[in-house]
């Protein structure tokens, strides 16, 4: 089966059931599935006039929109393969914006790429006076009397998601329809979604996984009603969420952690009691760090809307395995682990008492998703883990990526022979379940030991007045140690006073809870780290920041 056969089968089975777009507290646009599937046949009839072949990668540049569906849904019926662009982010620079995404169409080879009216205005004259021109259509143009269902097999490629780049360049991942169709059904099993019950909702772009596999094909392969919002939207307004799944009795929705505490921080207590998130039973949260105070903080705050803290689902998962790689039993509170931090700077997880203050939280993402599985291995690659021992989590099964787009150019990732694939990304295995303890590529080492530049940005972020993802730990080689913890802070204050005051509680908060004092703390203007496409902090390329405040405090560099 295909993804286009799946969308033929909900326009049949659930004809009336209809995806939502949500703005201004009320429905803006909707199509039902039936409908959807017809207007996909017509935009792939379109893309054949066009001359375009089967597998051939074409762009989508649209924000969360009845646009974006038809377009999607459209080159899958063409035998295309669908490319996510992210939009510009607000307020940034067109040409900050092109040179995001022009990696990937040179990757993908995309010599088209569908767009709403507003982004196919923007592109349109940067594209034109490239060597190589790439063609850009409004997608309210490509209207047809015929309609196209091109078929192709369950082991060709539909679409191609561009990593987040957090630690690294941006990677193409290819996925076949089997590939998301396996996950989708795994996910479906693991969460017991049902069309007569659920509802979904999300705020998330769709150009990332999360929001495109999880709360677009999901939903549309079960048959479900399902509202969206625009990301903008809930930044601007967090209530706007809530009150959309409130309003419209949505049942799921995913957020990280930092969506959450957005939450937290903006939504006044007389708002939540206007709220019914009675029917919210599956708040799954994932694509960063999960953050087990912030869940009871919301849990609490919330409660009176009808929140329950058992709705939380803590997840793991990446692009290259589709979507899902572990989920939790549901219908359970979150359940997590006190460790002793100085024994996981050695590998090692050995719990600690609840008033341990030095001690790190650890939050189960569960077990594995029936199509996946996964495994620890240690620094050498060959050692599968002992229990309590942190290792690297590889991953295989069905829903496992067939490879990267441009091969040659992404020749750095790990592809076992035996098929497992590295994550790049370090847990632990505790009574069977999964624990997420950082990145690989995020661990920042002193006197010898590892320490996660995840847990020291959390314990940061999490002192008033420090925004919980405005915080970047790093490290530099100096010519007299083996490295300087650094720091950099996102702040709008600009009295030297407020700056020691919170540099101070900063230095205590680190030194008490990590047992680490930072050699510098570096404020810097709210939007000065970089970030993802998808809003997390960029690591990769952080040398221009760094070098800024080592020219500042004569800091030696050691090459």
């Amino acid at each position: 089966m295909t993804i286009s056969q799946v969308l033929a089968r909900a326009a049949s089975s659930s004809p009336t059931r209809q995806l939502s777009i949500v703005r201004g507290g009320g429905i803006s646009e909707s199509v039902t599935y039936d409908a959807l599937h017809a207007e996909a046949g017509e935009i792939a009839s379109c893309l054949k006039q066009r001359g375009i072949v089967q597998g051939e990668r074409i762009g989508l540049a649209f924000p969360n929109s009845i646009g974006f569906a038809r377009a999607l849904f459209g080159v899958l019926a063409a035998g295309a393969v669908a490319v996510p662009l992210p939009p510009p982010f607000r307020f940034a620079a067109l040409e900050i914006h092109l040179k995001r995404i022009a990696m990937a169409l040179e990757q993908s080879a995309v010599r088209l790429i569908i767009a709403d009216e507003k982004m196919a205005s923007l592109l349109s004259p940067a594209f034109a006076t490239l060597a190589e021109s790439i063609s850009v259509v409004c997608v309210d143009d490509m209207q047809s009397n015929e309609r196209t269902y091109v078929d192709v097999d369950d082991g060709s490629p539909a679409l191609v998601q561009y990593t987040s780049g957090t630690s690294g360049t941006p990677k193409g991942v290819i996925l076949t329809h089997a590939n998301l169709l396996s996950n989708i059904e795994a996910i479906k099993h693991g969460l017991d979604l049902s069309a007569d019950d659920d509802i979904g909702c999300s705020w998330l772009p769709l150009f990332h996984d999360m929001g495109l596999i999880g709360h677009m094909l999901l939903p549309v392969a079960y048959g479900a009603d399902n509202y969206l919002m625009r990301s903008e939207d809930f930044l601007r307004d967090p209530l706007s969420w809530l009150r959309a799944i409130s309003d419209f009795r949505a049942t799921v929705s995913t957020a990280p952690s930092s969506a959450y505490a957005h939450c937290i921080r903006h939504i006044k207590d007389e708002d939540v009691r206007s709220l019914d998130l009675s029917r919210w039973r599956l708040a799954l949260n994932g694509a960063e760090a999960v953050d087990g105070r912030i869940m009871r903080q919301f849990a609490s705050k919330f409660q009176p809307a009808g929140f329950r803290l058992s709705s939380f689902l803590p997840v793991y998962g990446l692009a290259e395995a589709a979507l899902a790689v572990t989920v939790p039993s549901i219908g359970r509170n979150p359940v997590s682990v006190r460790v002793n931090r100085e024994d996981l700077t050695r590998g090692r997880v050995t719990k600690s008492s609840v008033t341990d203050e030095t001690a790190r939280e650890l939050v189960s993402v569960g077990v594995a998703v029936s199509d996946c599985e996964y495994r620890l291995l240690a620094d050498d690659g060959i050692r599968t883990c002992e229990p309590n021992e942190v290792g690297e989590i590889f991953v295989r099964g069905s829903s496992v990526s067939v490879g990267y787009e441009n091969s040659i150019a992404n020749s750095g990732a790990s592809r076992r022979a035996d098929e497992w694939i590295s994550t790049g990304d370090l847990g632990v295995e505790i009574d069977n379940e999964l624990y997420i303890v950082g990145r690989k590529k995020e661990v920042l080492v002193f006197f010898g030991a590892n320490y996660y530049a995840s847990d020291i940005e959390s314990v940061v972020g999490a002192l008033p007045g420090i925004p919980s993802r405005g915080v970047l730990a790093t490290s530099v080689p100096t010519d007299h140690s083996e490295g300087e913890l650094l720091l950099f802070i996102e702040t709008d204050e600009i009295s030297e006073k407020a700056k020691e005051n919170i540099a101070a509680a900063v230095r205590l908060a680190v030194s008490s809870s990590v047992g680490l004092s930072p050699r510098y703390i570096e404020f810097v203007p709210k939007g000065r780290i970089e970030r993802t496409s998808s809003g997390k902090l960029r690591r990769h390329g952080i040398e221009s920041l760094v070098d800024e405040c080592l020219q500042r405090t004569g800091f030696q560099i050691v090459d």
